[in-house]
């Protein structure tokens, strides 16, 4: 009953929707002083209301369904369990295509009323027809009609033998209910699962307002007026677009375990592209308003900003990326439809612009080559060259699957190889930008205002050289040069690509610090002097600001991290001559990796039952944290971790455990030993803390006559023996506290044969022999009989540093700031202007 009652309740806003938009177009067509444009707009205004008070009811029935376990229908059975939390039930709403389609459209009906009461009344008829139109193209998507073979959209409310009539169990009993949901995907049973979509799709809703505004201004040929009363609502879509942005990053970082917060994954940029875009279209949009250029270019990046929200619901939402993507949903058979709704937006946006081209307003003189117009088109040019770039490697795929049947996405070197240069440009013109002055300016005043970000600029990034670690950690060693890195002159006398290939994204990086400073120091100037007068002002400098510091601190958390055992190492392209990400620690163990002290104390569970382990974590500076990072084995048996961070002032650092059950490395059934390696100075313990072993160097007992000096003898060593090497081992029973001094010999005899003498500790019942050696690390590999070397309960542990990363955080929280108060004062404009 429910379910019908809520497909009724879409149909009718599938009907009212388009009722409204028909009437707002007729409105819009029907001059203003005639009865029947005000009776035309009305009925749009109307139809809009009914509309938006169907889509809300059927949001509440759905969410009724979902919080009550109704698992007769589909989608309650696909999203939703037993086990679940209120607040994950709660937000499996949007957990699928449907439900997150459902409140999209409700997130329409919110803007397209605020846009009702409070747009401009002259534009209210043409932007609500376009937003109409777009919102019956979303609401298409559930309404579930089928006309034959033809089926419109996907409804949330299907029952279970509707959506799988083929299944065995509908076709014997129709009216089964199973007792429990499959439940959320593990995934997204994170905090941030209930604030990021709902800010993400109010992002989406907004995105449509500039481009209903720029279709309304070629449609009713207001090529200019239009700009400023559409800025505030574009300055709104992008900051809540890009503030979702920056939630689904921060969710990947705190949820997944590969320590970083964005991974070029392609429904991560199918957002980033929209953002890019929108962030040109408004800056576009401030150079018509101040100086009258730029008509195209605001009008083309509008509409092109909401047309690539589509393509990234087509990205996400056809199947297309489904291999390649762990963002993507499982396609619903909407890919004509998703094709149907690019295309007649694209027509109608492009076509319009095509149509008008001719008329469209040319400025009386170009901007001057020295003023804040032209700087501000420079940057709007080089943030669309980045997303095209971005959109190029996301739809590889789909290009790709003209060419093979499994294409595959372009892999991460590739978005860094081509949007680092394009950004080191748009990093400087946001802090050269700020500083010029509309229209013109004289070389000298230029001279003058850049002279000191410039030198603070530049004392900034040698002071990073001096006093970080910048240059090793930037730096890749190339493959086979050897631990020392080459110099300049020695790459200079290569090839320059050889040069490039080792040292160009170092430099790029180092261009793209010293951008940022100066575009730190540059708005941080220009901020300064405008909280002086009108801190109304201060929004463009304010985000600004905010953007340089989110440079910054990209550079500085992901130039500068580095896993625990890679502390200190400079960056090797041979992945082999660098030390392990991860090291074991079992349980009351302390593993000492870089002068921080890891303790595993034992595992404990979380309230839902999950593995939670527990590690001490003392840092060099003697500050200790206990972190409880979750390990546990999903419905599929898939192992899912969620690490733990802990927010230092001058770093994070980011802790993830992998159970031993999780590795795949079962229990040996044979006798007990193995082996293990130390260096000089290094201690270990063997079984569950049965011995301590700790290594003391090597005793070289003889050598080849003038290569080694022997220091020290041992009537072990055979005389056919050419190379004998001895280990100074010091084992204690932890249970008696004994501790016994033992030299196993490594020998390499006259054969060049490799040979061990066994050290044997009867009473123990344990055996060592020394197999291996790197003695220019001061390494040796020993085996061990008689005791395992790992315990029974042991984890791995993938720790990395983060330094900073809190300047990439207040950087986002800066720019939204800033975001507000230029909302604010735009606002203002319109309401003095009335």
């Amino acid at each position: 009953m429910l379910g019908t009652i809520g497909e009724l309740l879409l149909l009718s806003a599938f009907v009212a929707c388009g009722v409204s938009a028909v009437a707002f177009f007729w409105a819009a067509r029907t001059d203003e002083d005639m009865r029947t444009a005000s009776t035309w707009k009305q009925a749009g205004r109307w139809a809009w209301g009914t509309m938006s008070t169907a889509v809300g009811a059927a949001s509440g029935v759905l969410w009724y369904m979902i919080l009550s376990h109704q698992y007769q229908y589909a989608y309650v059975y696909q999203q939703s369990s037993n086990d679940l939390p209120g607040h994950y039930l709660f937000s499996t709403f949007w957990a699928g295509q449907e439900g997150s389609f459902l409140f999209w459209a409700l997130m329409m009906c919110v803007v397209g009323g605020l846009l009702i009461a409070y747009v401009q009344r002259e534009y209210e008829t043409p932007v609500m027809a376009v937003v109409g139109l777009c919102q019956l193209f979303l609401l298409s998507m559930i309404v579930g009609l089928q006309f034959g073979p033809v089926e419109i959209g996907s409804s949330p409310f299907m029952t279970l033998p509707e959506k799988f009539a083929d299944a065995p169990i509908f076709q014997q009993n129709p009216g089964f209910v199973p007792a429990d949901g499959q439940g959320l995907n593990d995934l997204l049973q994170n905090p941030w699962m209930t604030i990021h979509p709902p800010i993400l799709f109010l992002g989406f809703s907004a995105m449509v307002v500039p481009f209903a505004f720029a279709l309304a201004a070629l449609w009713k040929k207001r090529y200019t007026q239009w700009v400023r009363p559409a800025l505030p609502w574009t300055l709104f879509a992008v900051m809540a677009l890009g503030v979702a942005i920056a939630m689904g990053g921060y969710w990947a970082y705190v949820t997944l375990s590969f320590g970083g917060y964005w991974a070029w994954d392609p429904v991560e940029n199918s957002s980033l592209v929209p953002w890019l875009l929108g962030v040109a279209a408004f800056h576009t949009m401030l150079v018509q308003k101040k100086s009258g250029s730029s008509q195209k270019a605001s009008l083309l990046l509008s509409i092109a900003a909401y047309l690539f929200v589509i393509y990234s619901t087509f990205l996400t939402r056809s199947g297309i990326l489904g291999d390649v993507s762990v963002h993507s949903f499982v396609s619903l058979g909407l890919y004509n439809q998703l094709l149907l709704w690019i295309a007649t937006l694209g027509v109608l946006g492009i076509g319009l612009f095509t149509y008008r081209y001719g008329e469209l307003p040319v400025p009386d003189e170009e901007p001057r080559t020295l003023s804040r117009e032209f700087m501000i088109l420079c940057g709007s040019v080089l943030l669309t060259a980045t997303a095209a770039v971005i959109i190029l490697g996301t739809s590889a795929p789909i290009f790709g699957q003209i060419f093979r049947d499994n294409p595959s996405a372009v892999p991460q070197s590739f978005y860094n190889q081509w949007t680092l240069p394009l950004a080191l440009g748009f990093v400087f013109l946001a802090g050269l930008g700020q500083l010029f002055w509309w229209k013109k300016m004289d070389v000298a005043t230029v001279n003058r205002v850049l002279l000191k970000p410039l030198a603070l600029a530049t004392a900034s990034t040698i002071a990073v050289l001096i006093l970080t670690p910048f240059a090793e950690q930037a730096l890749v060693i190339p493959a086979g040069t050897g631990a020392a890195p080459q110099t300049a002159s020695a790459s200079l006398t290569g090839s320059l690509a050889d040069f490039w290939a080792a040292y160009g994204q170092a430099l790029q990086m180092l261009l793209l610090l010293f951008v940022g400073f100066f575009s730190l120091f540059g708005n941080g100037a220009v901020l300064w002097r405008i909280l002086r007068g009108n801190p109304r002002m201060a929004g463009g400098a304010l985000s600004h600001v905010g953007f340089a510091l989110i440079i910054l601190g990209i550079i500085a958390s992901n130039g500068f991290d580095q896993a625990l055992p890679r502390i200190g190492e400079p960056t090797a392209a041979d992945e082999d001559k660098m030390p392990r990400e991860n090291f074991v620690v079992a349980k009351g163990q302390t593993r000492v990796v870089n002068g921080y002290r890891v303790t595993y104390e034992g595992k404990t569970t979380t309230d839902r039952g999950r593995g939670q382990y527990i590690l001490d974590v003392r840092d060099p500076q003697g500050r200790t944290h206990t972190f409880t990072p979750v390990a546990y084995q999903g419905s599929n048996d898939q192992w899912f971790k969620h690490p733990d961070v802990k927010a230092f002032l001058e770093k994070d650092l980011f802790v993830a455990a992998t159970p031993k059950e999780a590795t795949g490395v079962a229990q040996d059934d044979g006798p007990p030993g193995g082996e293990f390696q130390l260096a000089d100075g290094d201690s270990t313990t063997l079984g569950d803390r049965e011995y301590a072993v700790a290594f003391h160097g090597f005793e070289v007992l003889k050598g080849p006559e003038g290569a080694m000096e022997t220091t020290a003898t041992d009537a072990r060593v055979p005389d056919d023996a050419q190379m004998a090497v001895g280990a100074r081992l010091r084992v204690t029973n932890l249970d008696t506290r004994e501790t016994r001094s033992l030299m196993p010999i490594y020998l390499v005899m006259n054969d060049n044969s490799q040979q061990y003498i066994e050290n044997r500790i009867a009473d123990w019942d344990l055996r060592m022999s020394f197999t291996e050696m790197d003695a220019n690390n001061g390494e040796a590999t020993f085996a061990v009989e008689g005791v395992d070397v790992m315990p029974e309960n042991w984890v791995v542990v993938q720790a990395y540093t983060k330094p900073l990363i809190s300047v990439l955080w207040g950087g986002i929280i800066i720019l939204t700031i800033g975001f507000v108060v230029s909302i604010g004062r735009r606002v203002q404009d319109i309401r003095f202007r009335r």
